[in-house]
């Protein structure tokens, strides 16, 4: 188990010197940190698009975005990974909300067979954490959606907290 861990530290360190390269300038850099992420970038706007077309151009603007962005990267203030994600994240929200929710009725909760609530969400956990997180919608926006009694931030915040837990679990 040790090992495993040692290994991903030494891939978060090294992803995180090949974007501070690409910061520099450096397109071989760059075109390695395209290959770590693409997959993960991609299935992130995937999810939250729902559209493959809109999926691979959100991608394609996200590491544009990482690429003219990578000198102000710092990382110790996140990894590498989140950087681009968060990047990532942001554009995939700005492209659903000028689309509607992303490929769902966001009134109508998680699906039976979503991820969250394989996790130990509860549905209200869920609904709240996929309109907030993956919708972009604010707490207010949250609440009008939900037929819940328990406020928004709170389910949010206990969702995610369920979700790292479960993912320490693995």
């Amino acid at each position: 188990m040790a090992g495993r861990s040692s290994t991903r530290a030494d891939a978060r360190r090294g992803l995180e010197e090949l974007l501070l390269l690409s910061g520099r300038g450096d397109a071989e850099a760059f075109a390695g940190v395209y290959d770590e992420l693409a997959p993960q970038v991609y299935g992130l706007a995937m999810r939250l698009l729902g559209d493959a077309a809109a999926a691979e151009a959100v991608t394609v603007e996200a590491f544009l975005e990482a690429w003219r962005r990578a000198p102000s990267y710092d990382p110790t203030t996140s990894s590498a990974a989140a950087w681009v994600l968060v990047l990532s994240h942001r554009l995939a929200v700005r492209t659903a909300r000028g689309s509607g929710p992303a490929g769902r009725d966001a009134a109508t909760g998680p699906r039976p067979d979503s991820p969250l609530l394989a996790a130990g969400l509860s549905p209200c956990q869920a609904h709240a954490v996929e309109l907030a997180y993956f919708d972009g919608l604010d707490h207010l926006q949250v609440a009008a959606l939900l037929d819940c009694a328990e406020p928004v931030p709170a389910l949010v915040t206990d969702g995610l907290e369920l979700l790292a837990s479960a993912d320490s679990r693995r």
